[in-house]
């Protein structure tokens, strides 16, 4: 059975830059609090990940498993599960809505389903900790990092294809 959970934050940054930092998912481990490993598998046209590999630890539960990427610009990605380990579907998204003056507010929705069984309750607590803290992470990385707000990443993000392709 499929557990969804949805959770919005506001974030002190434009959505081009809160998006840019969704998007480097090479660089995920340094500031997502459950990631040990991430790997871009493929880099789509506009020079976004769209296809990536994760390993995570989450506590009671470890697992490995790739995603597809689909990018509408700066307002929204929205991601499936290809294959896992622990998990037989997930669905996600981020979507960004600009409220001006710098600050974007972050909606994350996601579904997933268990190949284990899990006590609903547990599974719905977990999940909804997991979106929780993954805002949060996000929160603080944006803005706590000048360099984000600098515009660090590139437009296009010509270097990420660089390092998929070496």
């Amino acid at each position: 059975m499929a557990d969804h959970a949805r959770a919005s934050i506001v974030i002190n940054a434009k959505p081009a830059t809160v998006m840019a930092t969704i998007a480097d998912i090479a660089n995920y481990p340094t500031w997502v609090g459950q990631m040990e490993q991430t790997e871009v598998l493929e880099v789509g046209p506009e020079g976004r990940p769209s296809r990536a590999r994760f390993r995570v630890n989450a506590g009671i539960a470890k697992d490995e498993f790739v995603t597809e990427y689909t990018w509408f610009d700066d307002e929204k990605v929205t991601w499936t599960l290809v294959e896992g380990q622990a998990m037989s579907a997930q669905d996600g998204s981020y979507t960004l809505h600009d409220l001006g003056e710098s600050r974007t507010e972050v909606t994350y929705d996601l579904t997933v389903e268990l190949k284990i069984k899990i006590p609903g309750l547990l599974r719905r607590k977990i999940q909804g900790g997991i979106v929780d803290a993954a805002l949060k992470d996000l929160k603080r990385h944006v803005e706590a990092s000048p360099a984000l707000g600098a515009g660090a990443y590139p437009e296009k993000f010509s270097d990420l294809e660089k390092n998929v392709e070496s």
